[in-house]
């Protein structure tokens, strides 16, 4: 959940759907927390496990590269987070163009830890050990992986005036035990000199909370 107005940056909206939106002059540009439930509704042919299989493979079946799909772990009421994923939307109405690095976004965390943003590069090498021999269904399910976070993530190109664009931010699974974090999209570049070197930058701080489990008897070892 985002945190109240009040709490943003100077500018900033919160919307109903949990986003909170950076406005400069008519420039917008909106983050939005994803659940594995939205995710698994926004890839309803890929996250569900095939007919026939009595307990799915998580790591193999589901071709959702967001989510475990519709696999929980027995005795858990929902599987475990894959990924922390957010919704990049920007809407530019201001600016000759704008350009926002999706290598230039992290989390960072009460205690000081940052969750940097994940590369499709760096996603595409997390699934590369499930394409085994390179060749048959696995490999297949690999490439159509691969072919979904293409089209999904967030690239790096420029937001030129009347333009939107949209996608993903992925981010490690953050720990469970962190209950507020802000995610910050370090030098947006809103303006450019003639070698299109950008020569007006701002960092855009956006602030959340999340529920958090807190076991009622703790471990031994928790003590």
């Amino acid at each position: 959940m985002p945190l109240p107005e009040e709490s943003q940056q100077p500018g900033s909206a919160v919307g109903d759907d949990r986003s909170v939106t950076f406005i400069k002059d008519r420039l917008e540009v909106t983050v939005q927390p994803l659940t594995a439930d939205m995710l698994n509704r926004s890839f309803p042919g890929q996250s569900e496990s095939p007919p026939g299989f009595h307990k799915a493979n998580p790591y193999a079946v589901s071709l959702n590269p967001f989510t475990y799909g519709d696999w929980v772990p027995s005795g858990e009421k929902r599987a475990p987070e894959r990924f922390t994923v957010f919704l990049l939307k920007v809407k530019n109405y201001a600016y000759p163009k704008v350009r926002i690095d999706p290598a230039d976004i992290e989390i960072t965390v009460a205690n000081g830890r940052k969750y940097q943003s994940l590369s499709l590069a760096a996603l595409i090498e997390y699934y590369w050990p499930y394409a085994l021999a390179y060749a048959g269904n696995t490999y297949a399910a690999f490439k159509e992986r691969q072919s979904l976070m293409r089209r999904a993530m967030y690239k790096n190109e420029p937001v030129f005036s009347g333009q939107e664009k949209v996608g993903y931010i992925v981010f490690p699974a953050l720990n469970r035990e962190v209950a507020e974090f802000t995610i910050t999209i370090r030098d947006l570049a809103l303006r450019f000199d003639f070698r299109d070197e950008p020569i007006e930058n701002v960092d855009v701080p956006y602030l959340f909370s999340r529920e958090v489990y807190v076991a009622q008897h703790p471990r031994l070892g928790d003590r």
